[in-house]
């Protein structure tokens, strides 16, 4: 009897190491597969501010609609990493890495509205003209408007806000090419 048992513990023990073995090894693919995709991700960039260095991400990397758009520190993550579509000369739809969106006005546009994220979609209000400066930084305009991101504190979490035009280093951008993978 206690041979039977014996056995039968064994036989379960061999049961769950095999178990945890291959769920290790097909989510240890899984996990390289995303990895890699993430390091091949062409266009992919942090929107770095020149007056702060920091950079355009979504308030504390909330995937919800209607997040607002804020400055934050640069760091390699996904939550700053915005992948550039070229739609039409300069013209770019930006798509967060972390969270798979965009953002745009977060109402009609006008001087001193801010933007918030909202999903991928066909919306004017979501497509960016970047336009390259002498000095290699660029203004980001909205499409058909005369309204610029513009920062409002060199603080982290502080809002981004559309302005008309006023020739500072607050409206000024790089682009900083990253591969996050988290």
């Amino acid at each position: 009897m206690k041979n039977r048992h014996f056995a039968f513990f064994i036989t379960q023990t061999i049961f769950l190491y095999l178990l945890l073995f291959f769920s290790l090894s097909f989510s240890g693919c899984a996990v390289f597969k995303d990895i890699q995709r993430k390091q091949e991700t062409v266009n992919a960039y942090a929107i770095q501010n020149v007056e702060t260095g920091k950079c355009i991400r979504v308030h504390n990397a909330e995937i919800a609609d209607r997040e607002k758009i804020v400055l934050y520190s640069h760091y390699n993550w996904l939550c700053i990493t915005w992948q550039l579509i070229k739609l039409d000369g300069e013209v770019y739809l930006l798509k967060n890495l972390f969270t798979h969106k965009t953002f745009q006005p977060s109402s009609l546009p006008e001087t001193g509205v801010t933007l918030w994220q909202q999903p991928l979609g066909g919306d004017r209000l979501q497509y960016w003209e970047f336009i390259k400066q002498p000095d290699e930084t660029y203004l980001i305009r909205l499409k058909d408007t005369d309204l610029y991101i513009t920062i409002t504190s060199n603080r982290n979490g502080s809002d981004l806000i559309l302005m008309p035009l006023q020739n500072t280093t607050q409206q000024q951008w790089v682009l900083i090419e990253q591969r996050p993978i988290f």
